[in-house]
């Protein structure tokens, strides 16, 4: 499945819009943010309560466990270990990863088996989370192991993606919370792509890293080498409700707006990002190779873990992996080795109070959007900003 073609060639149009005017999306003013809404540790640890343990968010992509009997193991959810799973009825699975004789992970990485015992004691679970199998039960004591299995995560599975929430008393109402975000994600075909790697990589505080995510701003300063055919001052942002959708040109758009509509390839001419809130970036989707990108917090404010996957829309074959692999040194090289050295040096600056105010522009409409969704969830820290920074903040939430 590829994305529709209409709705891509809309696009396009009102991105060739805004090349033609030198133009982007802009917000109504710059917006102010105090540097303690990143790094201080109560409004941090409101921050990953309401986000990530009340709130939906991404554990899975369907792709990683397309095959009954697979599993992904995820350790980079703040203060938890996770496994998805697919029985062997094809429904999607979560548990928290911990044995229920001493709590130890019970499995690591991901693979396909229709069960996985327990490296400590070797005590078995199926898919389904049930404990089949206790070492030595009859000198460990009688157990009663329907009671016993791992502790279920409530799930649903959607648009090639496995959301789940981490709070047994939190509602999960996946439809409220994706609106109409949901048609866009499910016409991007996500359940159709086939998982060519995933990696992870630690970083400074979760939103520092998420702003580089946001804007194109930076580009032409930051990615010029690496990214140099996109234009870093023109873009098309898209909202529905706390989640978004940035068009970013390349300079081939020049070339395919002297040429008949038929003849476009909007692949080429532009790149789309979606931004699913609170922590999930889908790239270039709508060409052959998208990315995934999973920021999480750490166990403290100054630290986090990105989860990066790239998908591929052809069936994998040795030409396609070898492909797959020059991508990953190309990410690497864009995420490690330009954004997250510059994001390391302002989390150093708000450390010192030398950054104590921030300033998002007009032109970074997708970023203060992100900024406003999370202070709508998440109160802000009082006392923390200028006066003008406050009501900014407050009239946020």
């Amino acid at each position: 499945m590829s994305p529709d073609r209409s709705v891509m060639i809309e696009a396009m149009k009102r991105l060739i819009g805004n090349v033609e005017a030198k133009t982007c999306t802009m917000a109504d003013s710059i917006m102010e943010l105090p540097s303690a809404y990143y790094l201080d540790e109560e409004y941090w640890k409101r921050e990953v309560d309401r986000l990530f343990h009340k709130s939906p968010i991404v554990l899975a992509l369907s792709c990683e466990i397309a095959e009954p009997n697979s599993y992904v193991a995820l350790d980079n959810v703040p203060g938890f270990r996770i496994v998805v799973t697919r029985d062997g009825k094809g429904q999607p699975h979560a548990f928290y990863n911990a044995c229920s004789h001493r709590g130890a992970p019970v499995v690591s990485g991901r693979g396909k088996a229709p069960r996985f015992s327990c490296p400590y004691h070797s005590w078995t679970y199926t898919t389904e989370g049930k404990l089949v199998g206790v070492t030595s039960e009859r000198l460990f004591g009688e157990c009663a192991k329907g009671e016993m299995g791992l502790t279920p995560i409530r799930v649903e599975e959607r648009h090639g993606l496995i959301f789940g929430v981490l709070d047994p008393d939190a509602p999960f109402d996946l439809d409220d919370f994706l609106g109409d975000y949901g048609a866009e994600l499910e016409q991007v075909g996500l359940a159709h792509m086939h998982h060519m790697w995933s990696h992870d990589f630690k970083g400074p505080n979760w939103k520092f890293c998420k702003d580089g995510f946001i804007e194109n701003y930076h580009f032409a300063s930051v990615h010029n080498e690496s990214l140099p055919t996109f234009m870093g001052d023109i873009n098309v942002t898209d909202m529905w409700g706390m989640h978004s959708r940035i068009l970013l040109p390349d300079v081939e758009i020049h070339r395919q707006r002297t040429l008949p509509e038929e003849e476009w390839n909007p692949p080429a001419a532009f790149a789309t990002v979606y931004y699913m809130f609170p922590n999930t970036m889908i790239s270039t989707c709508w060409g052959d190779w998208p990315l995934i990108t999973r920021l999480y917090p750490g166990l403290r404010p100054d630290e986090s873990t990105a989860v990066q996957t790239l998908l591929s829309r052809n069936v994998p074959t040795p030409e396609t992996i070898a492909e797959a692999k020059s991508w990953e040194a190309s990410y690497k090289r864009i995420t490690q080795e330009e954004d997250y050295v510059l994001d390391y040096g302002i989390q150093h600056a708000a450390e010192n109070g030398h950054g104590r105010i921030y300033r998002l522009g007009r032109n970074e409409a997708a970023l203060q959007h992100f900024h406003q969704s999370v202070a709508r969830l998440v109160d802000p820290p009082v006392g923390l900003t200028s006066r003008a920074s406050q009501k900014r903040m407050e009239e946020m939430a």
